[in-house]
């Protein structure tokens, strides 16, 4: 039987997700043919028996609600022309709303269409099943725990890149990592760091590309000139953001909305424990030691945190990364194979 797999977006270099699945798929023998553009595979499935999707809010956000509506119709045309022609549709609930829709009325609206078209859902943690579930989903829902990130970030010596980070002796460094954008909560993060971190001996960097002028700006100015904060603004190869995480004492995630987190699976990867609201995700890291609850993002929170990174047990950082390991991405792709083609797992 021929196993074909459509699968949208194509691969993004800045995040290894669908360039390891496609991999692993393939030494499966699973035909995985990408496309930057939704339409070619929509229009020419090729005899593919699925279209697998990731993230398809990409394609639908906009400041006006006429154009999110167009792109919308447009988005399920495609899809629907797809399945006339045979192909069954799979989605990986990375999000289960886009972060910081500027309709979300039109976006949960949109995301329940897209479920009740969907027989296949993959969620990276078990209570996405009953999330999914409330949107309108009534087909299969497959768990598939998000793969370690370790083949694509190397950990560098740890005490070699905080010398280059000048980082003293008994100093606490807390890092943020990836793109700066409004639902990351930065902004308040920093507002609540300022007052509640001690004068000295403790520091925060943040690493990643700012969305958009506004965001940098707002995270800028809720810094306020903070020596205790540095800010990074720009694309940070794998090189420097394996360096800086690996040098941090623990990754601080202050999100006011996600889903699946990238970063923590990137940190812990490295051995790097994870700061952040014990909520999806990162709901199943409760009551583990390299883990520190922080919600809601204020200044005694903030103070709660840092107090528990400073109190960690020394193995924490060996218990994030078999965390990490625990899951690797032949497992993910048997997972898949299985779900779509029956294949033996």
């Amino acid at each position: 039987m021929d196993r074909a797999l459509l699968s949208w977006p194509s691969p993004d270099p800045a995040n290894p997700y669908l360039v390891r699945l496609g991999l692993a798929l393939g030494e499966r023998g699973v035909r995985v043919r990408s496309s930057r553009y939704l339409a070619a595979l929509c229009a020419l499935p090729r005899g593919a028996r699925w279209l697998h999707l990731h993230w398809p809010e990409w394609m639908l956000h906009d400041p006006s609600r006429a154009r999110y509506r167009a792109r919308t119709a447009y988005l399920f045309a495609l899809l629907d022309l797809a399945r006339a022609q045979g192909v069954s549709l799979a989605w990986t609930a990375h999000n289960l709303l886009g972060h910081d829709d500027p309709h979300p009325d039109l976006g949960t609206a949109g995301r329940s269409a897209l479920l009740r078209r969907c027989q296949v859902v993959f969620g990276h943690f078990p209570s996405a099943e009953s999330d999914l579930r409330a949107l309108g989903f009534r087909g299969r829902f497959v768990l598939t725990p998000h793969p370690h990130f370790a083949d694509d970030y190397t950990a560098p010596d740890r005490a070699v890149v905080r010398a280059a980070l000048g980082v003293a002796d008994g100093e606490l460094v807390l890092a943020s990592v990836g793109s700066i954008e409004p639902y990351k909560n930065l902004a308040a993060f920093a507002r609540a760091f300022r007052e509640a971190a001690p004068s000295t001996g403790v520091r925060w960097v943040v690493s990643g590309r700012a969305s958009d002028t506004s965001a940098a700006r707002s995270l800028t100015d809720a810094v306020g000139g903070d020596p205790r904060i540095t800010v990074r603004y720009g694309f940070a190869a794998r090189e420097a953001l394996s360096a800086l995480v690996t040098a941090a004492d623990a990754v601080v995630l202050p999100y006011r909305d996600f889903y699946t987190s990238g970063a923590a699976v990137l940190s812990l990867s490295l051995g790097t424990p994870v700061v952040g609201p014990a909520r999806h995700h990162l709901a199943t890291l409760a009551g583990e030691g390299f883990f520190v609850p922080l919600d809601p993002v204020d200044g005694p929170g903030v103070a709660r945190a840092i107090a528990a990174v400073r109190a960690m047990d020394p193995g924490a950082r060996d218990a994030a990364r078999r965390h990490a390991m625990a899951t690797d991405w032949p497992a993910t792709a048997a997972a898949v194979d299985a779900a779509l083609f029956g294949a033996a797992e």
